[in-house]
């Protein structure tokens, strides 16, 4: 078991060198990576990002952001961990799964990319494409959207007043 979880970070890391070496991640990005693999152990792989940032001495925004790229890339799986306490679920931190074959990154990345597609879509009610469509105002704040106003002279003011500049 331990061999496998050696050999496993150590695909891992190598990916993560190559990835970096072709220009498709950061010097940033490969040191979360690179910490992100150091985690992993027996019980698995589950460290906050607040310890991920602390480990690499870096920003947890930047440990976000890496991760993200590490998902868009296939080459991380994250599930989110939730917990009962006092009768309610409560998040903690998410579990990784380091994913080194070029098939499961594959699948991976276009799994990440179909969620991606599908919350940017997903959020536009259909209040908020009749608003779209129709320019609307928002009844609760009282407030119109600004109106496209004619210009105050024509375009033939417009060019005079250009040519008048290099003049």
């Amino acid at each position: 078991m331990t061999q496998n979880i050696i050999s496993l970070k150590h695909s891992f890391r190598q990916q993560v060198n190559n990835l970096y070496f072709e220009g498709k991640l950061t010097i940033s990005h490969k040191s979360v990576l690179m910490t992100l693999a150091t985690f992993l152990g027996r019980s698995g792989l589950f460290p906050s990002h607040a310890t991920i940032a602390q480990a690499c001495k870096r920003s947890e925004r930047t440990v976000i952001r890496a991760l993200e790229r590490a998902y868009a890339l296939g080459l991380v799986v994250r599930t989110h961990r939730t917990v009962v306490q006092g009768g309610k679920k409560v998040r903690t931190s998410n579990s990784y799964r380091l994913i080194v074959t070029a098939s499961d990154q594959l699948r991976e990345a276009g799994k990440h990319m179909s969620r991606a597609l599908w919350k940017g879509v997903s959020h536009l009610t259909d209040r908020m494409s009749e608003k779209v469509a129709k320019n609307i105002s928002i009844p609760s704040f009282e407030r119109r959207y600004p109106e496209p106003q004619p210009p105050e002279r024509t375009r033939e003011e417009l060019l005079a007043a250009i040519a008048s500049w290099q003049t």
